[in-house]
């Protein structure tokens, strides 16, 4: 099993999601955790086409911090 830092971020009307470590490989939703659902199927079908294409699959964690800058 993978495991994939994923960034959840809010647009204007609807949440965002992607795999910094996949790039191309996001998602969206009304609610976070419907971007994190989608997200999931969107990370099985990258790895699904790396594979198939006999691309090596990220298996990163990155290390993420949150900042405040004034």
């Amino acid at each position: 099993m993978a495991r994939y830092t994923v960034i959840v971020e809010k647009g204007n009307e609807e949440y965002f999601a992607y795999v910094p470590a996949l790039p191309g490989c996001t998602s969206a939703g009304k609610t976070p955790g419907e971007a994190l659902d989608q997200i999931i199927e969107a990370i099985a079908l990258t790895q699904t086409y790396l594979a198939e294409h006999h691309i090596p699959i990220p298996h990163t964690v990155e290390t993420i911090a949150e900042v405040e800058v004034t």
